[in-house]
């Protein structure tokens, strides 16, 4: 008595492709924040984000939530603030600043006094990994 297994290959391959298509594949983060220790999660859509990563041991800041090839100076934050503030949209007046964590805290005040001098700016957060 012999088995047919060709169904039972065409049933595991349709489930294969199944998963692999509806799956999402883990993007990897390029920043190391701090792990959260106590508070909620706050969305980025209605907020100025602000990425400062260290590239070769010195800091560099990103205007928006991901790290790309456009570094930028401390001057130029103030008139991203503003921009997020004055978008017609929806007015952007909370402003998240994620960085890695082996930036000296000194480094993320100065980005976060340059952030502060627009007016409008309602809250400050600092980005930290979800809990565990």
């Amino acid at each position: 008595m012999e088995l047919d297994i060709t169904p039972m290959i065409d049933v595991v391959f349709l489930l294969l492709i199944f998963f692999m298509v509806t799956s999402t594949m883990k993007q990897d983060t390029s920043l190391q924040v701090p792990p959260a220790r106590h508070g909620e999660g706050v969305s980025t859509d209605a907020a100025t984000v602000i990425t400062v990563a260290s590239r070769e041991g010195e800091p560099q800041i990103f205007l928006g939530p991901k790290v790309t090839d456009q570094a930028v100076s401390l001057s130029e934050i103030a008139a991203y603030v503003q921009q997020g503030i004055d978008d017609p949209d929806g007015a952007r007046r909370t402003v998240i600043i994620k960085a890695d964590r082996e930036l000296p805290s000194g480094f993320i005040e100065e980005v976060a006094r340059a952030a502060n001098q627009v007016d409008g700016v309602e809250k400050f957060y600092v980005g930290v990994e979800d809990k565990q």
